[in-house]
C-alpha cells in the first residue's frame, strides 16, 4: 500500500530559500547607504558651508585702476579739491611719520640752505618733532594735549623748556597740510601723466608734471628756472603718501641744483612715545604768544626765499 508523500526535504528547502531572500532584501534597505529613498523616507539637504566674504578682483584694466582713486577719473582727471580734501581727512584721523628735506648742490649762503625734518603724529594726539636744519642746533619738540616741550640739541647742554605747542585739533590735520602748496598748486597748473604703480607690494597713482609753478620763479627771481620736474605719490586711501620735485636755478655765473622731497610713512601705524626728558608736570603756557617751534614752516620753496 502507497504513502502520500508529504513535503519533504524538497519542499521544506524551497521555503527556507524563499525565507532567507526575503531577509536579505530586507537588509539591503536598511544597511546599504546607496539605496534609493523610499516615499515614506524624508531627506534632508546637506548644511552648505560657509566661505566667508568674497575679495573684490581688482580693478583689471588701466582705466579702471585710475577710476578706484578718489578723486581721480577713470581717464585721469584729478579733481584737485577733492584730493587736497580727501588727504587732509584720511591724515587728521591716522596717525603718521613725516619726513621731509630740501637739497642742494652748487651756490653758497641762504640760498643753498638745506633742510631735515621728522614728524612724528601719534593717534592719541601726541607729536615729535626733531628739526635739523642746516646751521641750526638740532630741536626736538614733544607735544601732547597738556602741553609741549622743546629740547634744544647743543655743545651747552639739552635741557627742555616749555613752549606753545597751539595744536589743531586733530593736531594730524597740522602736518597734514604741510605739503598744501604742492597739491593744491603744481596739480592745478596742469599735469602730463597720471598712472597706476605698484610700490613696495601697493598701488599708487603717480602723476607727473613739468609745468613750473609761478611762485618758483617769483621766488627766486634773481634765477631763471631750469629743468623742473615734479612726482606725487596718491595712496589708494586717497592721501598724497609722496612729493618729489627738482629744479636748476641759474644766472650769468651760477648754477643751483633744489630738490624737495616730502614721505608721509607708517600711517596708522606710527606711536609717539612721551620721552624721558619731558618733566611730569604740566607746562605753565607763555603770556605772550610766540612762534611756535614745533610748527613746520610751509613745505615749499615758496617760503624760502634769499632773504631766509
Amino acid at each position: 500500500m502507497g504513502r502520500t508523500r508529504g513535503p519533504g526535504l524538497a519542499g521544506s528547502g524551497r521555503l527556507l530559500v524563499a525565507v532567507a531572500l526575503v531577509v536579505v532584501l530586507a537588509g539591503c534597505s536598511v544597511f546599504a547607504g546607496g539605496g534609493q529613498p523610499t516615499p515614506a523616507q524624508t531627506v534632508t539637504p546637506a548644511p552648505v558651508p560657509d566661505l566667508g566674504p568674497t575679495d573684490t578682483p581688482p580693478p583689471a584694466t588701466p582705466r579702471e585702476r585710475l577710476g578706484a582713486f578718489p578723486a581721480i577719473s577713470a581717464e585721469g582727471d584729478i579733481n584737485v579739491s577733492g584730493l587736497f580734501t580727501a588727504h587732509i581727512a584720511y591724515l587728521s584721523d591716522h596717525s603718521y611719520t613725516l619726513e621731509w628735506n630740501r637739497r642742494t648742490a652748487g651756490g653758497s649762503g641762504p640760498i643753498a640752505r638745506e633742510y631735515d625734518r621728522r614728524i612724528a603724529v601719534g593717534a592719541d594726539g601726541s607729536f615729535l618733532v626733531r628739526n635739523a636744519d642746516e646751521g641750526t642746533n638740532t630741536t626736538v619738540t614733544y607735544g601732547d594735549r597738556d602741553g609741549a616741550y622743546r629740547r634744544v640739541e647743543g655743545s651747552n647742554g639739552a635741557d627742555a623748556e616749555p613752549v606753545p605747542a597751539g595744536l589743531t585739533d586733530p593736531v594730524g590735520q597740522r602736518y597734514a597740510e604741510t605739503v598744501s602748496f604742492e597739491i593744491l598748486t603744481f596739480l592745478n597748473e596742469g599735469y602730463d601723466s597720471v598712472e597706476v604703480v605698484t610700490r613696495n607690494g601697493r598701488p599708487y597713482a603717480r602723476v607727473v608734471s613739468d609745468n613750473v609753478p609761478p611762485q618758483i620763479p617769483e621766488t627766486y627771481s634773481a634765477y631763471a628756472v631750469h629743468d623742473f620736474a615734479a612726482t606725487l605719490w596718491i595712496a589708494p586711501e586717497g592721501y598724497v603718501s609722496a612729493v618729489h620735485y627738482e629744479f636748476d636755478l641759474r644766472n650769468i655765473d651760477e648754477r643751483i641744483a633744489v630738490e624737495w622731497r616730502y614721505t608721509y610713512d607708517r600711517v596708522g601705524e606710527t606711536t609717539v612715545d612721551r620721552p624721558e626728558w619731558v618733566p611730569e608736570s604740566t607746562p605753565v603756557p607763555s603770556p605772550t604768544p610766540t612762534d611756535d617751534p614745533s610748527r613746520v614752516p610751509p613745505a615749499t620753496v615758496a617760503s624760502t626765499s634769499t632773504a631766509d
